[in-house]
């Protein structure tokens, strides 16, 4: 016997009520579940990567703080102040610059992950010098950074009153108990020679004497006021005579410092930590240095 329509037509509606039950079964017990569990991977995916490159930074920051610490000053505060002073004074007297003085402020916590020790230093020189001086600064492989550098030139004398503003680090955890004598590697040149034109070009564009006034100005005499030895320098170029007795302060344009004893024939100067001798008729450049304690170098 043949269907009727009706009953061709209840046969397909039982058919799409099957299909339509198929596909919810699929799509809520099979495929919706699945595809859950594919965005989870693929979150906890993500989570492992971003999970590893937080490792791999921590790894990598380890070996920072290892390079740091090797350049680091050292972790004692007193230790590192002392030893970073003296570098610098004798970095300022290397490149035969005047005048040094070196004071060093309190040290700050920054983010409680390092200490800043900041210090002030000033001296008297030429662009010659005080390029020597900026040359081994930053051939120095330390945790340091110049903050500020002012130049005052003096008339045309070719010389310049300078004065830096240095932040040196400190990262906890640094055994070492001196500085570090490392080389670094960011000069363009390793050769002192090669940054000689910065001075050469007259940068500041003023009209500059060539004569050296540490060797123009000179003890020109000794006499004596109410008594008392007074000390005579001349500087040379300008024929300017400062008069000065002992215990007294002066200021040339080739250096400022204190007398300590004039004798006969014969002056005792303290300038920038050195004692320098010299007898009449010399040039402070023909004196003989000698170095005071850092106690006495440093006020």
């Amino acid at each position: 016997m043949k269907p009727n329509r009706q009953q061709i037509l209840l046969g397909f509606l039982a058919l799409m009520g099957i299909l339509r039950l198929g596909d919810y079964v699929l799509n809520t017990m099979i495929q919706g579940p699945l595809d859950k569990l594919r965005t989870q991977q693929a979150s906890l995916q993500a989570e492992i990567e971003k999970q590893e490159n937080k490792l791999a930074d921590a790894r990598t920051a380890g070996k920072r703080i290892e390079i740091w610490q090797k350049q680091s000053l050292p972790a004692d505060l007193e230790t590192a102040r002392s030893l970073y002073r003296n570098w610098l004074l004798s970095v300022i007297r290397g490149a035969k610059l005047q005048n040094a003085n070196v004071d060093s402020g309190s040290p700050a916590s920054r983010f409680g992950l390092y200490r800043t020790m900041p210090f002030d230093v000033k001296a008297r020189g030429t662009l010659s010098q005080l390029t020597a001086a900026m040359f081994q600064f930053a051939n120095s492989d330390q945790l340091h950074e110049i903050k500020s550098l002012r130049l005052t030139p003096i008339g045309e004398t070719g010389q310049f009153d300078i004065s830096l503003g240095i932040e040196a680090l400190i990262i906890p955890g640094t055994k070492r108990k001196t500085l570090s004598t490392g080389k670094a590697k960011l000069l363009a040149s390793s050769n002192a020679g090669d940054y000689s034109i910065i001075a050469r070009d007259n940068i500041f564009g003023i009209g500059i004497s060539h004569q050296d006034p540490m060797k123009m100005t000179i003890l020109s005499a000794v006499t004596a006021r109410n008594d008392v030895p007074v000390a005579w320098f001349t500087e040379l170029i300008t024929e300017k005579v400062t008069k000065v007795g002992a215990g007294e302060s002066f200021e040339t344009v080739a250096l400022s410092g204190r007398v300590v004893q004039i004798d006969e024939t014969s002056v005792s100067i303290e300038t920038g930590g050195q004692l320098l001798r010299m007898a009449i008729g010399q040039s402070f450049a023909e004196g003989v240095v000698t170095l005071l304690k850092e106690t006495a170098a440093i006020k």
